[in-house]
């Protein structure tokens, strides 16, 4: 029984088909509209993925929908990147692995079960987003504080039972959304999230645009120590929200406590969040904060899956597997002679 785990995330989507190549592209989708000139005679009416990335850095004033908005769900554009990517990794699979974040509605997980299973053709098991991350590292019990783009998750598990847990409407794009603020007073232009992101990250990275018959342009430099306030102050604000899930809280369960997520990876997060909890707990962060979600999810459907797989697929393997001890006792008798 084919399975695959996805993780559709505000600003990136990451997906497996076995648990260990991880298929990553941007979480946008646009819908074309008729142009006055085709030179490849060919249009589309969706753009996903690095296609719909492309088109928004190109052109201004552009809706680009993304498939989760404070906390909430697009269907439409969450069911298409989906579809993309199964796509992508060239697989038609029974069951799709996935996660939601941790506040949302029971409702809200069936209608998007129901329309993938109507859409796409497939079982859905959705997950508490941070489960993935815990699966991945082989915690059972513990606390992920996942940092989204739009949204921070909490968990607490205990033996793989949900104690409690909580979402905040503060993620990555708090952030950047202050420091593309401060780009525009600066300067007067307008970056996405992944331009932003490359900004953060690379010391060499530089962004331009042709604004009033100038072309003009913004390195790492130019907004360096504005980030490093603006991440403290957002880190302590994260940090406050988990130490209030944190009160009461058995010391054995918060042993294990990791931070994930995009968030995890910018600049001196995880340091900030270590001189928040350094009387509480050590920060454990997975070796992939990006792809660590849909690698927990492709393992918890591989457990869900050999539980539910088929009489006839059972059948076939253990014939598989007589063959390969057959053949292996046949070769030892060869040596033998």
């Amino acid at each position: 029984m084919t399975h695959v785990g996805l993780d559709i995330g505000t600003n990136y989507t990451k997906a497996t088909k076995d648990g260990k190549n991880v298929t990553i592209f941007p979480s946008i989708v646009v819908y074309g509209e008729e142009k006055d000139w085709s030179l490849t005679g060919q249009s589309k009416d969706v753009y996903v993925g690095e296609e719909a990335l492309s088109i928004v850095q190109s052109l201004e004033n552009v809706e680009a929908l993304r498939p989760l908005h404070e906390g909430r769900l697009i269907h439409e554009s969450y069911i298409e990147l989906a579809r993309h990517a199964l796509d992508v990794l060239k697989v038609r699979p029974k069951v799709i692995a996935t996660g939601l974040p941790v506040k949302s509605s029971k409702k809200e997980r069936e209608e998007l079960a129901a329309d993938m299973k109507a859409k796409l053709g497939v079982d859905v098991l959705i997950f508490p987003e941070p489960v993935g991350t815990l699966a991945y590292m082989g915690l059972d019990t513990g606390v992920c504080v996942d940092i989204g783009f739009g949204t921070t998750d909490m968990l607490v598990l205990s033996r793989m039972e949900y104690l409690k847990g909580d979402t905040m409407l503060v993620g990555v794009d708090w952030l950047f959304d202050n420091i593309e603020v401060l780009i525009r007073n600066k300067v007067g232009i307008t970056l996405t999230p992944e331009e932003l992101t490359k900004l953060i990250v690379d010391e060499s990275y530089e962004v331009g645009r042709i604004r009033s018959g100038k072309r003009i342009t913004i390195g790492h430099g130019d907004i360096a120590e504005e980030y490093r306030k603006l991440m403290r102050s957002w880190v302590e604000r994260i940090a406050s929200r988990v130490k209030l899930m944190l009160e009461g809280l058995s010391t054995a369960i918060v042993d294990n406590m990791v931070l994930t997520g995009g968030g995890a990876m910018l600049p001196g997060v995880k340091e900030e969040f270590e001189n928040a909890f350094r009387e509480i707990a050590e920060i454990k962060v997975p070796d992939d904060p990006i792809s660590a979600n849909a690698l927990g999810y492709y393992r918890l459907a591989s457990a869900v899956v050999g539980e539910l797989k088929e009489p006839e697929e059972e059948i076939e393997e253990k014939s598989v597997e007589k063959e390969e001890i057959s053949e292996e006792e046949e070769k030892k008798r060869k040596r033998k002679k």
